[in-house]
């Protein structure tokens, strides 16, 4: 779906008031943030931006703060989400450049926001397409939550750090062709899980926690919110079965370097790796 967007910084009340609405559509009745707080949001601190349409609809909204922890300024991105049929664009990719435009010009050089590990689409626009980093691992970040995407998981959560001012950053987000994605790497990568395809969705058949490469990869399913609806009890193992290999290798000091799609066979893979670019820490959260 290719559209022109207007993405802006709203200003006044009756555009906040809107996005009330929109918080609906996209996340539940039970998970809006009131309008007020999207207004202290933009000007104290933080950042709103909202995607327009051609009819001057909203369809994109993304939000967060300025903070400060640990002695270091960065930038926290609460939410970032779409209308359901921009699903699968780039609008996403869009709202966080342009996040990135307007902190630079304010002197912060490092964002962070975090992910569902589960979610596949939303780590390889994070990972793979903006280049960040997936930083540490958060068990039950929000504790159970009641929304339709979280209900029946505990809330575990990837910290994603972005530095915006990095090389990779700048020459990824400059590059305006599309890259073929390939799994041709994982070719001469260690796997530390092993699948069993029995049916219409995958299962967990075997898991290592003692590999010591300096790169191996995860695999992780495509569509877990089938697996929820299909079979919870396989939905929970998948949570339970990768939190064990995130916690384990990232306390040996492993962090996710990228996101690779494999589209001829519909899988998705995360890659761990020992050392890596310029990485410097975030606040612990």
């Amino acid at each position: 779906m290719d559209e022109n967007f207007k993405i802006v910084r709203v200003t006044d009340r009756e555009s906040f008031k809107q996005l009330e609405a929109f918080q609906s559509i996209v996340w539940g009745r039970g998970e809006v943030i009131p309008y007020h707080v999207l207004i202290a949001f933009q000007n104290m601190g933080g950042i709103v931006l909202v995607a327009y349409d051609e009819s001057n609809r909203p369809v994109g909204l993304l939000c967060g703060y300025n903070s400060y922890k640990d002695g270091k300024v960065f930038y926290y991105m609460h939410l970032c989400g779409v209308l359901p049929e921009y699903s699968g664009s780039e609008l996403t990719v869009k709202m966080k450049i342009k996040m990135r435009e307007h902190l630079l010009r304010e002197g912060i050089e490092h964002a962070v926001w975090l992910i569902d590990p589960l979610n596949v689409m939303e780590a390889y626009v994070s990972i793979h397409k903006l280049r960040g980093l997936g930083e540490s691992y958060q068990r039950n970040f929000y504790g159970l939550m009641r929304d339709p995407y979280n209900r029946g998981l505990e809330s575990d959560r990837l910290l994603i750090k972005w530095n915006l001012k990095s090389k990779e950053v700048e020459e990824k987000i400059s590059c305006s062709a599309d890259e073929e994605d390939t799994n041709l790497r994982l070719d001469e990568l260690d796997k530390s899980i092993i699948i069993l395809r029995d049916g219409s969705f995958p299962r967990i058949l075997d898991y290592k926690l003692n590999l010591n490469s300096e790169k191996f990869y995860l695999e992780i399913p495509m569509d877990l919110e089938s697996i929820k609806k299909r079979d919870l009890s396989v939905a929970i193992e998948w949570r339970e079965v990768t939190r064990r290999i995130f916690e384990n290798y990232m306390s040996k000091g492993y962090l996710i370097t990228d996101v690779i799609r494999d589209l001829r066979n519909s899988r998705y893979y995360y890659v761990f790796e020992k050392c890596v670019r310029d990485y410097k820490a975030p606040p612990k959260m």
